[in-house]
């Protein structure tokens, strides 16, 4: 969980250093995203702390798409791991083939 944070704060971080936006500290931002959801593991408070990142990129207009894209996917896997955690298994395939 700590890692997560110190990510979140790095991105955030990164953001308020990139006021002239260079693809370098761009590509950053969606790696420290990347290696969020990786590390994640399935649990539904690190996926919150991905969260702040992406709200980090959304500030960012040539991030907007990306962030909104990948929200979608966050709401699609804690959709997929309530379904696993209550054994629905209609549920499951459902949410779970969306990620």
């Amino acid at each position: 969980m700590k890692k997560l944070i110190l990510i979140a704060m790095m991105a955030s971080g990164l953001v308020a250093c990139a006021q002239s936006t260079a693809p370098q500290e761009d590509s950053r931002l969606k790696e420290a995203y990347s290696a969020c959801i990786n590390t994640a593991q399935g649990s539904p408070e690190k996926i919150e702390a991905c969260q702040s990142v992406l709200n980090v990129l959304k500030k960012e207009k040539q991030h907007q798409q990306f962030a909104d894209q990948e929200s979608v996917r966050v709401l699609d896997y804690q959709q997929c791991l309530r379904a696993t955690q209550t054994g629905n298994d209609q549920a499951v395939k459902a949410d779970c083939d969306k990620v």
